[in-house]
Formats: C-alpha cells, sequence, structure tokens
C-alpha cells in the first residue's frame, strides 16, 4: 500500500514537472517572439504557376522577424482579392504585390477607362484570347480577317482594327490543376471612342483575334496589312 502511494506521489511529481517545463517553454518561445519581433506574412502553400486566379486556400502564414520582411509583403488573405500571379510563386515564398496582377471590380470598372475611351467587350475563345495569357493591365492589338462585302476588292483582308489598346478585365475564370491558362470568354477594351464601333464591327462581321503585346514594347510599331493574294 505504502509503495502504492509512492507511485502515484512520484506519478503526481513528475506531471507538475511536466506541466511547469511545457509552461516555461512557451514563455521561452513567447520572449524569444517578442524579442525577434516577429511578424506573420503570407506564403504559399505550394508552387504556383505564373498567371492564375489566387485562392485563399493556396497560402498559408508564416513568422518572420520584422526586419526580414520584404516592403511588398501581403500580411493579410484578404489583399488578395481579385489577384492573379504574375510570375511562379516558390512554396514558402513571401507573396509580393509587385508579383501579382489585380482583376478591376465591376463598380469600379468606370473609374479605371482612360478619358476618350469607352470599355467595350468582345467576345474570345482559346484562340483568340491568346490562350487565357491575357490579363488586366495587358496591352493587345485587335486584328480582323474579313471578307469585303460583294462588289468591292473580294480579296480576303486581315488588318488591324486598333492597336495598343489596354485590357481592363477578363471575364469567366476557371483554375486548373497543373495549368498556367486562365479559361475565359469574353474581354474587355479600353477602346478609344473613335475605334469602338470598328472594333464591334469587326467582332460581328469578321474573325476577331487579340495580338499580345510585349511588357517592354516601347514603339507605335503596328501589324501590317496582309491580303490572300498575297500569298502567291
Amino acid at each position: 500500500m505504502k509503495g502504492k502511494k509512492l507511485f502515484l506521489l512520484s506519478l503526481v511529481l513528475a506531471l507538475a514537472a511536466a506541466s511547469a517545463i511545457y509552461v516555461y517553454l512557451n514563455q521561452m518561445e513567447e520572449q524569444s517572439k517578442t524579442a525577434a519581433n516577429l511578424v506573420p506574412v503570407l506564403v504559399a502553400k505550394a508552387e504556383i504557376p505564373a498567371r492564375v486566379k489566387l485562392e485563399a486556400s493556396m497560402f498559408t502564414t508564416m513568422e518572420v522577424s520584422q526586419t526580414a520582411i520584404h516592403g511588398d509583403a501581403i500580411t493579410d488573405v484578404t489583399q488578395l482579392s481579385g489577384a492573379f500571379s504574375r510570375d511562379r510563386l516558390m512554396a514558402g515564398e513571401q507573396v509580393l504585390t509587385s508579383r501579382l496582377v489585380f482583376d478591376q471590380s465591376e463598380t469600379g470598372l468606370a473609374f479605371k477607362i482612360s478619358a476618350g475611351h469607352r470599355a467595350v467587350t468582345v467576345p474570345v475563345n482559346n484562340v483568340s484570347g491568346v490562350a487565357g495569357f491575357i490579363l488586366p493591365g495587358d496591352f493587345v492589338d485587335t486584328i480582323v480577317t474579313i471578307d469585303p462585302p460583294s462588289g468591292e476588292d473580294k480579296q480576303t483582308l486581315t488588318s488591324v482594327v486598333a492597336g495598343n489598346i489596354r485590357v481592363l478585365a477578363v471575364g469567366q475564370y476557371v483554375y486548373e490543376q497543373e495549368s498556367e491558362q486562365l479559361v475565359v470568354d469574353t474581354v474587355t477594351l479600353d477602346a478609344p471612342v473613335d475605334a469602338v464601333s470598328a472594333i464591334i464591327q469587326a467582332s460581328e462581321r469578321g474573325s476577331l483575334r487579340l495580338v499580345l503585346r510585349p511588357v517592354s514594347e516601347a514603339s507605335a510599331s503596328v501589324v501590317q496589312a496582309h491580303k490572300i493574294t498575297q500569298f502567291q
């Protein structure tokens, strides 16, 4: 009986010691965090391809020293609203605003239209929409292939309708596993007011394609028109 009491006493003392150690370690951890001035930062759970719509489930938070946090780092998942990855994001990498591109909200679209321009939406598919790689903020050329009306020059013509047009929005986003594409069926353009009718007519009467311009393109170079007979 005495041995049983000693065993129970030893067990109680062991549990008390374990609890004391646990509390001590937690206090040390909190003191260490305070001393290091740790702050939460958003990081990717796994590698994220370029140009996909970002979802909160793709990220987690990690505490880093305030001296190690990047100036463009995102600290709150709500900041990802309407965002896409501009570049590939690596697992555990701090998410930077400079590596994202943001869609324009529907209610704020009117504020994004340039003076003297209009927002015009054109239908696209996987080919005419550059395989889904067009994002808000990109610049495109609108090019139509059309058969002129009878009585005129009947050569099929491919020509630029309007060039260097800023993209305001892309529609109906679908994230596909192991894909860097955005499946879209419409693109909204910030078109000069004198080009709006031409873009709409080209979309209605011909085959309209969007041609993505490079970010580094500073010149006003224009794609040359082409007639079917030039192939001969």
